[in-house]
């Protein structure tokens, strides 16, 4: 008799359940657009106690940069000694932002996507950083670092996402000179 009841009402069970279940699981961007709406809040500070720390607290500075987009930092904040004249490229995976570099210098992050051959007969992705795969893949929202001076410990944070960054990137102003 267990055995008939289960059968019998596990189908339409499940047939409300996965729905609700589907109707609440995170949206992914759909559109490119999408995924451009969303940018790196980056808080470069000169100590390592940066966890709790904001654009005000002296010795830091707030940085906004594209997301899934080359772009030159020494284009977005000239005369800022804290960024390099290589194009950098951001993207998270698995909410860790991996922040890659590379050795053009026009905003093209060129030889990223290429084809080459794998040894293998198939195709691999060609990302090409500087140093072979020079990038970084770094918390959110933690203090992290040394990277280098003259504020060698930094903070990062996606803004646009789901979690409240929103409002905080309205309130923020972006350090461009």
């Amino acid at each position: 008799m267990v055995k008939y009841l289960t059968a019998r009402l596990l189908p339409p069970l499940l047939l409300t359940i996965i729905p609700a279940v589907i109707a609440t699981a995170d949206p992914q961007p759909s559109s490119p657009e999408e995924k451009a709406n969303k940018e790196i809040r980056t808080l470069m500070c000169t100590t390592e106690s940066c966890t709790d720390s904001d654009e005000d607290t002296p010795g830091c500075k707030s940085y906004t940069t594209p997301l899934n987009t080359c772009y030159n930092a020494k284009d977005l904040f000239p005369n800022d000694e804290s960024w390099s004249d290589l194009d950098i490229y951001d993207e998270m995976i698995m909410r860790n932002l991996k922040r890659s570099f590379y050795q053009s210098k026009d905003g093209s992050c060129a030889g990223r996507g290429e084809e080459k051959g794998d040894g293998g007969g198939g195709g691999a992705t060609n990302v090409q950083p500087v140093d072979g795969d020079d990038s970084f893949t770094l918390p959110m929202k933690l203090c992290v670092g040394p990277f280098g001076p003259p504020r060698p410990w930094g903070k990062f944070t996606l803004l646009g996402d789901d979690d409240g960054d929103v409002e905080e990137s309205e309130a923020l102003s972006t350090e461009r000179e």
